[in-house]
């Protein structure tokens, strides 16, 4: 029998002229015979698999084709989504790092909204074996990717040596931002030092996590470790010589460096960066700020700045030949058994001093500390002249070599009265302490301070208040004369200098108590909770208002463009004799624009701003 070739595939069917099946979709001229087989219903199943592919098979082909092509789509998008994984960060020349998500605040609270956050960075080679007290570096590239999902421990403290919590591979920092924000929508940085007097502190001092979760307009946040105790800054003539002074304050530079080449990487804007700090870290943001000279100059790494409680002129930095430098290095020395004679080389000393067990170099530097507690004339500060410092802040100011950047800059009410004695009782050991604190005091300041600052000893003047409550007669002049000469009065420098260069400066008293005793005030460090935005503090309506004008400064530069309704207008401080916001509770008068005559000591502050004053007194 013959047969055309057809077009149109071949069902398998039965002949009774033949004894052979058609193989499907063969024509006669090339079919496969396949043998007959007696089975029941073998016939039946198999003509019916056939008409069932004959009828769907352009649909089967075409789903195919589709599942395929929705696969290595999927397979691309999957691999896309993994490159752009928020909360894994890649560093180029560096390395990866993998991040995590903060759903809880240090005082285990659930945040309002959760914060992609990056812990434990390193942003320095380690100041570890043969490289302690070793300059900051950049750090090694590595492989792989390495976990960013716990907080680096903490560097060495002034009381205590834990190696669980403390090492001295601590240079890290902490960064905060808000998920679901596209990495290339490049957000204002607040870069935060924290404080403890250059010797206690951490980098949660700042609860980030919380700061940038309370904020209403989208910020980054970045808290840094440095250097501590005589880890950081060892005043001395081995230390000038080494090249090796201020390393604490190295570290800083360090880390501001490290973000502005990468902060982009976490979707940060590196040109919308604001410093900040409270206390020893206002003190540095401070000679950050007026250090636009030297290696420094024009190349500053922030765009504002934040200061609280602290300045450039807000401490004596004095030179390593000071004699009270000399004298706790010295004690150090002997402490760690390190040799001090001059027989003894420079790379010898150095050998010791780094091969001294941690426990006790923590201990030695402890100790000098909490001796000097008591007369307020801590060791372990920057020195003048020195890296970051080779002129002193009051210089500095009055040579205007300072950055010309909006400033956000505040003081307590009662700056002095965590840190005055609190048994001085007589005139006579009023004018010794101040004179003790600040050898450079000649016999007429010490007359002027003792009309500044009337002795209430005979139950007259604006410190006899608190005669016989609990302290000594002395301590609320004691309290005011070291407040005003350690923060009130070098804030209203640093504030009066910008506003002279016409940068935009905004200036607070903060007026609000967090649980303190009565007879304290609001003592230094009070409106640390609350710009941090925490929802426990004693008066929860200030934090919210507080907290909104530092996140909008940090946003646009200005304390009012993004705060809560209900927070008053902060208007610009225009210079000494200017108006500023004080920011009270409702007993204390509330959230008000005053001026700054009525919140601290005009007169006082004048006489310890004096130039040559401040010079004499290592300002």
């Amino acid at each position: 029998m013959s047969r055309s070739r057809s077009a149109t595939p071949l069902l398998a069917h039965s002949e009774s002229s033949s004894d052979n099946i058609l193989a499907f979709g063969a024509s006669t001229s090339s079919f496969v015979p396949l043998r007959q087989t007696d089975e029941p219903g073998f016939a039946a199943f198999r003509y019916k698999r056939q008409t069932f592919w004959t009828r769907y098979r352009r649909r089967i082909v075409l789903g195919c084709f589709v599942l395929g092509a929705l696969v290595l789509l999927g397979t691309h998008w999957a691999s896309g989504r993994r490159k752009l994984d928020p909360l894994v960060v890649e560093l180029p020349g560096y390395g990866k790092f993998r991040g995590t998500k903060v759903v809880k605040n240090r005082k285990d609270v659930a945040l309002d909204k959760s914060t992609d956050a990056w812990l434990g960075i390193e942003y320095s080679t380690q100041p570890v074996g043969e490289h302690r007290f070793g300059i900051p570096d950049w750090p090694t590239q590595f492989k792989d990717t390495k976990d960013a999902t716990q907080y680096g421990k903490t560097c060495m403290q002034n009381w205590n040596w834990d190696p669980d919590k403390h090492t001295e591979a601590c240079l890290t920092m902490n960064i905060y931002r808000p998920p679901g924000i596209p990495f290339h929508k490049k957000l204002p940085v607040f870069v935060f030092f924290h404080g403890g007097s250059f010797v206690i502190g951490d980098g949660r001092a700042l609860d980030g996590a919380t700061f940038v979760s309370k904020s209403k307009e989208p910020l980054m946040a970045v808290t840094v470790q440095y250097r501590l105790g005589a880890l950081g800054s060892f005043p001395s003539k081995l230390f000038e010589e080494e090249g090796l002074l201020n390393l604490g304050m190295r570290d800083q530079r360090q880390s501001l460096e490290f973000l502005q080449k990468y902060l982009p990487n976490f979707g940060g804007d590196s040109d919308r960066v604001t410093i900040g700090g409270q206390s020893a870290g206002a003190h540095a943001v401070g000679l950050h700020l007026f250090h636009d000279y030297g290696d420094t100059e024009g190349k500053k790494l922030f765009s504002q700045a934040i200061i609280a409680s602290g300045g450039p002129t807000a401490r004596s930095f004095p030179s390593p030949e000071y004699p009270l430098n000399e004298r706790y290095y010295k004690e150090f020395m002997n402490k760690v058994k390190c040799p001090t004679e001059a027989k003894s080389t420079n790379n010898e000393t150095m050998e010791c001093l780094r091969n001294v067990p941690m426990d006790k170099l923590r201990l030695a530097s402890g100790q000098i500390y909490t001796a000097s507690n008591y007369n307020i004339t801590w060791p372990w500060q920057p020195s003048h002249p020195g890296p970051l410092l080779e002129k002193s802040g009051s210089q500095s100011g009055i040579d205007g070599t300072f950055f010309k950047v909006p400033l956000l800059i505040t003081s307590v009410t009662d700056e002095g009265k965590m840190f005055a004695p609190k048994n001085l009782e007589t005139n006579t050991q009023f004018t010794s302490f101040m004179s003790n604190l600040l050898p450079g005091l000649n016999s007429t300041d010490l007359t002027d301070l003792e009309n500044l600052y009337p002795d209430p000893s005979n139950g007259k003047g604006p410190y006899s208040s608190h005669v016989g409550r609990l302290v000594s007669t002395q301590f609320e002049r004691i309290s005011a004369a070291y407040g005003d000469y350690s923060y009130i009065c070098p804030v209203q420098e640093t504030a009066h200098r910008l506003a002279l260069a016409d940068a935009p400066v905004y200036k607070a008293r903060f007026n609000t108590p967090n649980r303190s005793s009565p007879h304290m005030g609001v003592p230094h460090a009070s409106d640390t909770q609350y710009f941090n935005g925490h929802a426990h503090v004693q008066f929860p309506e200030i934090a919210e208002i507080y907290h909104s004008y530092y996140a909008s400064f940090v946003v646009s530069g200005d304390p009012n463009t993004y705060k809560v309704a209900k927070a008053p207008t902060w208007d610009r401080y225009k210079g000494e004799g200017g108006d500023q916001l004080a920011v009270g509770n409702a007993e204390r008068g509330g959230v008000v624009m005053e001026n700054e005559s009525k919140g601290i000591r005009m007169e006082g502050c004048k006489w310890w701003r004096d130039e040559e004053r401040m010079k004499r007194l290592n300002k």
